[in-house]
């Protein structure tokens, strides 16, 4: 089974695009202490990840005929979302009243839940290979 679709980097790009787009205006939101951009932002920023996966999840569905539940898609957002603000910090992009602590805190938990939908993958993938 091929893992790696076409779909999945088309996500991970899209994903990419959000993501540091995202990272600016929090960034921005919290170094002006602007409550409502913060928000927004993780609103917007929530929603367009959930569209995406779910428009390209859909898709790659149907063209390759994998039923992961959706695991590869969010692990792809996994990678792609603590990759860029890993960078973020690394490259001083950050706000000054942003802390890297954050990140890792939301990648450990993030982390937690990914493990999860793992589980779940690998019990639907035996169910369905029986």
């Amino acid at each position: 089974m091929k893992t790696i679709t076409a779909n999945l980097v088309r996500f991970a790009f899209v994903a990419s695009a959000l993501t540091i787009a995202f990272r600016y205006v929090l960034s921005y939101g919290i170094d002006n202490e602007k409550t409502l951009i913060i928000v927004l932002s993780a609103m917007l920023y929530g929603m367009g990840m959930f569209f995406s996966g779910w428009y390209f999840g859909k898709k790659d569905g149907k063209q390759s005929k994998i039923r992961d539940i959706g695991f590869r898609i969010h692990l792809a957002t996994y990678l792609v979302y603590n990759l860029i603000s890993e960078l973020w910090f690394i490259l001083g992009f950050n706000s000054d009243k942003e802390t890297i602590g954050i990140v890792h805190t939301t990648a450990i938990c993030w982390a937690i839940s990914l493990s999860v939908h793992f589980l779940f993958y690998l019990w639907l993938r035996k169910k369905t290979v029986q």
